[in-house]
């Protein structure tokens, strides 16, 4: 794996009057922000492409959004600390597919890697509280300064970081996160992006995945086409945005993998629980990911494993060959007798994104270790847990 650090781009439009943010908003993002706009007296609108950050940061680039009484604008993405931003401006706009992510703020701990939730507190903030305070008062104060319903704000603050809330925009409206959403692009794109969607959903299309996933799941597949092109305009580049697009279609297929005739299915076990043992033989990479930081499968192991992965989701989606699917009841039994045992160890040390990462892939060995007879069953039993199946 390679890792690249997201750096936040902030620019100025050729006419002065829109500020373009794009990428991670990390250590320093404020001073570039401030840079920027103090040669920008003609700046009238912020445009926001952004997956979050550093809540501290962001809530220093609200206060001067605030003090320049600028708008906000987001064709895109704006989502975690970026909301901060967003909901500083005076007119609140997103674009026809632009969405807003919630979820709460999360402690980083010293590898980078997203920690503990802080619970909320009952310290009194006012607007120019800056420094040492919880991440997520601070989120909640930012969306009372913008007069945002109180139910709006309690609910954004109960999604955890790995699931992320991403209301629709009549949601945003009522609740008066939005002031409005546009009805075509109002702005021009930030420099160095992907281009237009249709032009994303081409260079997609040109993958077998892709073609099998939308000839399929063409809802799921256009999904992802957004998702890519949002990614690709908010600080990563077109591969990486792409990576996590193929990734959405995979975990979309595995949902259905319950249903998979048993050679697919020693297929999908054999290829994940070689991969569980590469991970762990080197550390397991894929797990280590740091806030901030873009991995990218680079090593000829990770490649040809994506390869195969491909491959194989694709021969599923265009088969039309499925069995009975497991009962939830008895496949949490049998996963329960069978493997649960075996991950005593790994469920003591899964309490942090990394640990139930790691925990994924001992699941994979856990299942390839079990005797014959019971190990294609243990793994369909898996695949049909509650939460994982997709629903009929």
């Amino acid at each position: 794996m390679t890792e690249r650090k997201q750096e936040l781009r902030v620019t100025l439009s050729a006419d002065g009057k829109t500020v373009y943010v794009v990428g991670m908003i990390l250590e320093g993002s404020f001073h570039k922000f401030d840079a920027v706009l103090r040669n920008a007296p003609d700046v009238r609108v912020v445009h926001l492409s952004s997956a979050g950050g550093y809540t501290i940061e962001a809530r220093l680039m609200a206060a001067l959004v605030r003090k320049r009484k600028l708008d906000t604008y987001v064709e895109f993405y704006c989502a975690s600390a970026c909301t901060q931003i967003f909901v500083a401006g005076r007119q609140r706009v997103i674009g026809p597919l632009g969405e807003i992510g919630f979820h709460q703020a999360v402690q980083v701990g010293e590898r980078g890697m997203a920690g503990k939730v802080r619970p909320r507190t009952d310290r009194k903030l006012t607007s120019t509280t800056v420094f040492g305070i919880n991440g997520n008062d601070t989120l909640r104060l930012a969306y009372e300064l913008a007069g945002v319903d109180p139910a709006f704000i309690d609910k954004a603050l109960t999604y955890g970081h790995e699931n992320m809330w991403l209301p629709p925009a009549d949601e945003l409206l009522a609740a008066r996160v939005i002031t409005r959403q546009a009805q075509k692009s109002e702005l021009p794109d930030p420099p160095g992006g992907a281009g237009p969607r249709d032009a994303v959903r081409a260079r997609l299309l040109e993958s077998p995945l892709w073609q099998a996933a939308m000839a399929r799941m063409p809802e799921i597949a256009e999904d992802a086409v957004s998702d890519v092109w949002r990614s690709a305009n908010s600080g990563l580049t077109l591969r990486e945005a792409t990576e996590a697009g193929r990734t959405r279609l995979i975990v979309a297929v595995t949902r259905g993998f319950a249903r998979a005739p048993d050679p697919l299915l020693e297929r999908s076990l054999t290829l994940y629980a070689n991969a569980a043992r590469s991970q762990r033989e080197r550390g397991y990479p894929a797990c280590m990911v740091k806030l901030g930081t873009i991995s990218l499968a680079n090593s000829p192991e990770d490649l040809a494993f994506q390869r195969d992965e491909d491959i194989l989701a694709g021969d599923f989606l265009l088969s039309d060959e499925r069995v009975a699917p497991m009962d939830q009841t008895e496949a949490t039994r049998l996963f329960g007798r069978e493997v649960v045992p075996r991950l005593v160890d790994a469920y003591r040390g899964s309490n942090t994104t990394s640990g139930k990462c790691r925990l994924g892939y001992r699941t994979f060995e856990a299942i390839d270790g079990l005797p014959k007879k019971t190990r294609l069953k243990a793994y369909r039993a898996l695949l049909s847990l509650p939460g994982l199946a997709a629903s009929e």
